[in-house]
């Protein structure tokens, strides 16, 4: 279990809870979240402005260290440094096809897939596909960037109770 900051419904506040996350299944990659911004679309997604299924976990600006890959993901390996995408292309479109992958037409087909549960097993959703506000969360393959070690970073922050 890790602990996330969980918007069990639009309108609420959010909560700080223990969620699940299994394995990554197949073309997907678990991050341990270094770092999560905080960004106006969050206030969209939770009150309602945006459409995201709910409950969720928030969160779309993100960097961290791959802890596990599930089978078929290459880009990436347990240790790597990554930035999280929150609109991974899907490299199928006809966008993607012609080499505009950030205008993929499936980039937003993340956030309605659940990525992790609560204790009870009520589905959660990532937060348009990324789920940051957590101390892990399970991506696509696409989502997560590689970037340049340049500093040792720490464990994930003690937002969510006392260290």
């Amino acid at each position: 279990m890790v602990r996330a900051a969980v918007l069990p419904e639009q309108g609420s506040r959010l909560e700080v809870a223990d969620i699940v996350l299994g394995a990554p299944g197949p073309g997907r990659v678990r991050v341990e979240v270094a770092a999560a911004g905080v960004c106006h679309s969050d206030l969209s997604l939770a009150n309602g402005t945006l459409r995201q299924p709910v409950p969720a976990v928030l969160g779309h600006e993100g960097a961290g260290v791959v802890v596990e890959v599930g089978e078929g993901v290459t880009s990436v390996e347990p240790g790597d440094h990554v930035l999280l995408n929150w609109s991974p292309p899907c490299r199928d479109c006809w966008f993607c096809g012609i080499g505009e992958p950030h205008l993929c037409e499936r980039a937003a087909e993340w956030a309605d897939i659940a990525h992790a549960t609560l204790p009870d097993g009520t589905e959660l959703y990532p937060g348009l596909g990324a789920g940051a506000f957590a101390e892990q969360t399970i991506v696509p393959r696409a989502a997560p960037s590689r970037s340049r070690r340049t500093s040792r970073w720490p464990r994930p922050p003690c937002w969510a109770a006392p260290c």
